[in-house]
C-alpha cells in the first residue's frame, strides 16, 4: 500500500511539474519577446524577396556565423559579398519564407528559433525549388532582435 502512495505521488508530482513546463511553454510563446521575434521574421523574409541587403543587414548581427550549404561565413559582410548578394542576384521571381517558426527564450535577451524555410526562384540556367530546416541564436543587441547565429539545412532534391 505505502509503494502504491509513492508511486501515486510520484505521478502527480511528475504530471504536474510536465503541466507546468506546458503552461510555462504556452505563456513564453505569448510573450512580447516572442512576438517580436516572429515578427523579425515576417519582416526578414519581406526583405529577403525584395531582394534589399540593406534592410536585411538589419537583422544580422555583425559578427553573425552562417552555416549554409556547407560553408560558413564569418561576419554579415563575408555573408553578403560572398553568398547572399550573388545569390539574391541570381534569382527571379523570387518567393521566399520561413514557415513553423518556434521561439524558446533561453534568457530575457537570447533566444533560439527553429523553423522550416521555403524558396522558389528562377536563374538563367534552371528553377530552383528549395526548402529546408533552419535554427537560429537571436539575441537582443540595443534594444534590437538580431540573428547571431544562423544554420540552414536544405532537404534533399528529388
Amino acid at each position: 500500500m505505502m509503494r502504491l502512495t509513492i508511486r501515486a505521488c510520484v505521478c502527480a508530482a511528475l504530471a504536474g511539474a510536465m503541466a507546468f513546463g506546458l503552461g510555462a511553454r504556452v505563456a513564453a510563446q505569448a510573450s512580447p519577446d516572442v512576438k517580436a521575434i516572429t515578427a523579425v521574421f515576417a519582416e526578414y523574409d519581406r526583405a529577403f524577396n525584395a531582394k534589399d541587403l540593406d534592410r536585411l543587414a538589419a537583422f544580422y548581427h555583425p559578427d553573425v556565423t552562417v552555416y549554409e550549404g556547407g560553408g560558413i561565413n564569418p561576419g554579415w559582410a563575408d555573408y553578403r559579398d560572398r553568398h547572399l548578394g550573388p545569390e539574391l542576384k541570381a534569382f527571379n521571381n523570387l518567393k521566399f519564407e520561413h514557415i513553423k517558426i518556434v521561439v524558446t527564450m533561453i534568457g530575457p535577451d537570447a533566444a533560439y528559433v527553429t523553423g522550416e524555410y521555403l524558396l522558389d526562384a528562377t536563374t538563367e540556367a534552371r528553377e530552383v525549388r528549395s526548402g529546408g530546416l533552419a535554427t537560429y541564436v537571436m539575441i537582443r543587441d540595443a534594444g534590437q532582435w538580431k540573428i547571431r547565429h544562423s544554420h540552414t539545412s536544405s532537404k534533399r532534391r528529388s
